[in-house]
């Protein structure tokens, strides 16, 4: 689909549990922010020829959406403008590392102001799509989240956008919980995980259970402290105690996020130390100790 389409021929949909997701951080933030969004494009089969005798029902009823834009997740740095200089060009700050696929957008949070696009935003949305080259139009979610003066009642609004052209087109943006409508989410589901692939063993080849590589047992080790491929491999193909092994092995993911913790606490130490180092070397030159 190019990008100069009408927005009327795309479909834009994001989950509850995405919207609440968002919507919290941009709650939680210190001022304004703004993140990539991500999801998948995918394109709407045809819908079947109608049947009816009535060809002025026919054409009167409205095109079926050519495009289906579903928001899955979003990304957004705890500094606020972090996607775009003042000039609203885009500047990835992101480790190419961590952006778990293309991003199908970005969005925007303003404390109380019009659900608008800025200038600067629509700069951002062009120097973005030069950027990534999507093959679908550009989404733009724009929230704006406000509070009652003793904090007790919190609002949010947002509205969609779609760039066509060289402008931002506002869409209708359609929350999907679990449901009926919630199968095409459903259908374009793609599972992301850094664990390898676990074929169902084989008791005839002992050395089935050597197969795997070292960057394999490496990313195992990176997510459950102490837990064989072999042995995953065995709580996974086997239906005998495996609610034993499920219990070792989230008790070994427990474990790795208890050494994770410790290790930034120590760290954390280590950084205050030196700052208080530093703040004596400081007083000290300036002779106020």
């Amino acid at each position: 689909m190019a990008v100069g389409d009408t927005p009327a021929a795309a479909k834009v949909s994001i989950s509850g549990a995405a919207l609440a997701a968002l919507l919290h951080r941009c709650a939680a933030a210190a001022g304004d922010c703004d993140g990539l969004l991500f999801g998948r494009a995918s394109r709407v089969p045809a819908p079947p020829p109608s049947l009816s005798d009535y060809d002025d029902h026919a054409a009167a009823a409205p095109p079926a959406p050519a495009l289906a834009i579903s928001v899955s997740g979003h990304s957004s740095l705890s500094h606020p403008s972090s996607l775009s200089d003042p000039l609203g060009r885009f500047q990835l700050q992101l480790q190419p590392a961590s952006i778990p696929s293309a991003p199908v957008g970005f969005f925007s949070s303003r404390r109380r102001t019009p659900l608008r696009p800025s200038m600067r935003e629509l700069a951002l949305a062009h120097s973005l799509a030069e950027t990534l080259a999507p093959a679908h139009p550009l989404l733009f979610i724009l929230v704006s989240p406000s509070a009652s003066p003793n904090l007790s009642i919190h609002s949010y609004d947002y509205r969609a956008y779609l760039l066509v052209g060289a402008r931002l087109v506002p869409a209708s943006l359609g929350v999907v919980n679990v449901g009926p409508g919630f199968r095409d989410q459903y259908h374009s589901f793609v599972a992301e995980s850094p664990l390898p692939w676990l074929p169902p063993h084989q008791p005839s080849s002992p050395a089935a259970g050597h197969a795997h590589t070292i960057g394999e047992q490496k990313a195992v080790d990176d997510m459950v402290d102490g837990f064989g491929i072999g042995r995953l491999q065995g709580a996974v193909c086997s239906a005998a105690g495996q609610a034993a092994e499920m219990d070792d092995m989230y008790a070994g993911m427990i474990r790795r996020l208890e050494k994770l913790a410790r290790e930034v606490e120590k760290s954390n130490l280590r950084v205050l130390e030196q700052e208080n180092r530093n703040l004596l070397l400081r007083f000290r030159s300036a002779g106020m100790e």
